[in-house]
This record gives C-alpha cells, structure tokens and sequence, in this order.
C-alpha cells in the first residue's frame, strides 16, 4: 500500500472506532514503500510507534491530509471535506432519533424497532430518488465520483441499520454518522463546488 492509498482508506474509516490491528498492518506496508528521507516517513513511524505502545494517534492520522496534502483528486478532496463536516451538520433527524432509541432501548425497545422500520423506508425512498442513473456512473468524473460516494454513503446506512439491529449499536451510530459525513460532503458540492 504506497502513501496515497493508505489516505483513500483512511478517508473511508471511522478514526474513532478504526481496527488498530489493520491500521498498525497499512503503516507497516506504507512505511516498507517509503523512503526513510521522505518527510511522510517520520510522521507514519511515529504513528506506528504509538500504535505499538497501544495508542492510537488520532490527532497524527487526522492531520495527515492537511500535513501531506498530496492526493488532489477530486474523491480525496471530496473524501477530505467529509471528515471535516461540522458535528452539526451530521445531526440529522435520522441521527437524533436513532440516538433517542438507542438511550431508551434498555427500558423499552419498540422505539428502536420503529426506528428501524422508518429509516428503512427512509432509505428505500431516498435510494429511489437518488440511485445513480447508468449515465452518471460512466459520466465525467465528478458524476463517477459522486455516485460512488453516494453508494457508499448508502451502504453504509444499511449495513449501520443492519448492526443496530443485531445489537451492534456504537458500530451502527458511528457507520451512520460516517454515511452523514459523505452526504454532507455531497450536499456542500452545489454549494461549494470543489
């Protein structure tokens, strides 16, 4: 994995529940395709140091992108304005109910499986009006990117849905508020166009 790819993946991981394992196997890869007087090689070995010590280095993997701001393609930008959406834009109504079920589960549990009803409608009905039409998934590239983004984004909400369900509720919320993340970052494309 060379130093561009380990920030696409990075980009696609929730650095607050991240697998340290694997994270502590990509460092391993990028810093063996790394050479030792390229600046990103100090800060990625000082990353898996503190990944040995048992730590994961939050501030290190999130300040990569701004310290190393090598990948300009369009998905990375897009990628990067995602991690950056303020936490009040990931607020959604989907997100604020899901936390209020989710509190309210151990005393009683038919919020939650409302919930998940509703929000699978939810999701049918925006993947119906959203879905990537065949021309934008051979489209320039904005259109590829952002119906890839938007697939993902969808994915994610079922597969947070899916855990959720089977009990799984801290994977469920965080893969949630990532699937937010990429569709605030969608969102902003109109706005703010990259």
């Amino acid at each position: 994995m060379k130093f561009p790819e380990f920030l696409d993946w990075l980009a696609r991981q929730d650095v607050q529940r991240i697998n340290s394992e694997e994270l502590l196997d990509n460092v391993t890869v990028v810093l063996e395709n790394l050479q030792e007087n390229d600046p990103r090689y100090a800060w990625m070995a000082v990353i898996e140091d503190r990944l040995l010590d048992g730590e994961i280095p939050t501030d290190r993997l999130l300040g990569l992108p701004d310290r190393f701001p090598g990948d300009r393609s369009l998905e990375g930008r897009l990628r990067q304005r995602a991690r950056q959406a303020p936490a009040k834009q990931l607020e959604t109504e989907s997100i604020l109910r899901l936390r209020r079920a989710l509190e309210s589960w151990e005393e009683d549990p038919t919020p939650l499986h409302g919930y998940l009803q509703w929000m699978e409608l939810q999701l049918k009905q925006f993947w119906q009006e959203h879905q990537p039409s065949p021309a934008e998934l051979s489209g320039d590239e904005l259109d590829k990117v952002a119906a890839r983004l938007l697939l993902e984004a969808f994915e994610n909400w079922k597969t947070a849905l899916k855990n959720v369900s089977q009990g799984d509720f801290e994977g469920g919320l965080g893969l949630a508020i990532q699937a937010n993340r990429l569709l605030v970052a969608l969102h902003d494309l109109d706005e703010r166009p990259i």
